[in-house]
């Protein structure tokens, strides 16, 4: 007896880098086009453990901006956390990943 085997193939990616400087050109950390994602949970940290962005919306891409404040956030490496939510054949199934994203606005202030 043959068996054949099928599921979604979920996409949810992430850049590793973008410039928010309002030149037109990668100004946000946004996802490249996905499918079968649900939702998400998106969260990113300063190297200090402080929160600058979340967000649940997958469409939703961060600005370079503090959460709080409004305020652009310096040059630097932050931490990006990520459950996305992905349909499969056995339902909804959260994949947590963890990356760095390199913030590069060209104004020279950095987060050393």
């Amino acid at each position: 007896m043959d068996t054949f085997c099928v599921d979604n193939c979920p996409f949810y990616f992430l850049p590793n880098v973008f410039s928010p400087n309002q030149d037109g050109t990668n100004d946000a950390f946004q996802a490249f086009p996905w499918k079968f994602v649900d939702s998400v949970d998106v969260r990113i940290h300063s190297r200090w453990g402080e929160m600058v962005f979340q967000t649940g919306d997958p469409d939703v891409g961060w600005d370079g901006t503090h959460m709080a404040t409004g305020e652009a956030v310096a040059d630097g490496v932050y931490t990006c956390v990520v459950t996305a939510f992905t349909r499969r054949l056995e339902g909804i199934v959260p994949e947590r990943f963890v990356q760095e994203v390199h913030v590069v606005s060209g104004t020279g202030t950095t987060t050393d």
